[in-house]
């Protein structure tokens, strides 16, 4: 079990179930071994939490007011293609069946829902690294799409250069450290690299994602300035 919960802890989920009871339980369960998990209790709401910040995981009942799981979980598709998607069911019959494998859902799993198969089942899901997440969200809209390797606000992709995105993927895996000139000079660079070679890459960085993305600490070096 600490395996499991190790492979899970760095990654975020996101409930859109309508039952109150079922969403609280769900919730506050999953808490235990995710980094980040939110709850919705409609589509629409559960869609602009997800746009706002993406998610590795959604989990979804297939029944719910106005917009039904399925229909939900195809629309996460598009945004996301690879955040993992799983639908919840009372029922089990072959239409429903065939309307989860039609909507292209990862995993199909009936209610009550037993939490141990559940993890397990997401767990062999997920990447094979556990340094970085799939989906990480940079703050004030942005997020990074570590299978795609590029960065989005909202659904519109943000071009970097070859060293920027280098640069903002070696402070993802280092979320909380500074990290100096000479680790990023020996991560992005081929050739020996300046300081001021190093902070441009860092502007531009900034400039096209946003300028307190990355915080510089006079004489120690940079560090991502994300929750």
């Amino acid at each position: 079990m600490e395996a499991l919960h190790k492979r899970l802890s760095s990654h975020s989920v996101l409930i859109a179930e309508d039952d109150p009871s079922t969403l609280k339980w769900l919730v506050r369960v999953l808490k235990i071994y995710f980094k980040e998990v939110q709850g919705a209790s409609n589509a629409m709401d559960a869609l602009e939490l997800f746009t706002a910040a993406p998610v590795d995981i959604v989990i979804a009942d297939i029944q719910m007011p106005e917009v039904d799981g399925l229909h939900f979980l195809q629309k996460i598709s598009l945004i996301s293609p690879h955040t993992l998607r799983i639908i919840m069911t009372a029922f089990n019959s072959n239409l429903y069946l065939n309307r989860a494998v039609e909507s292209g859902v990862h995993l199909y799993l009936k209610k009550p829902i037993d939490i141990d198969e559940l993890l397990v089942a997401i767990s062999s899901y997920l990447p094979d690294s556990p340094s970085m997440t799939t989906i990480s969200n940079l703050g004030e809209g942005f997020y990074y799409d570590a299978l795609k390797k590029t960065v989005y606000k909202k659904e519109t992709p943000v071009k970097l250069t070859k060293k920027e995105l280098l640069l903002l993927e070696l402070f993802l895996k280092n979320p909380h450290s500074i990290v100096g000139l000479e680790m990023i000079e020996q991560n992005i660079y081929e050739e020996p690299a300046t300081a001021d070679a190093i902070r441009m890459v860092v502007v531009g960085l900034r400039k096209k994602i946003y300028s307190d993305l990355v915080e510089n600490l006079k004489g120690l070096g940079y560090r991502l300035n994300i929750s």
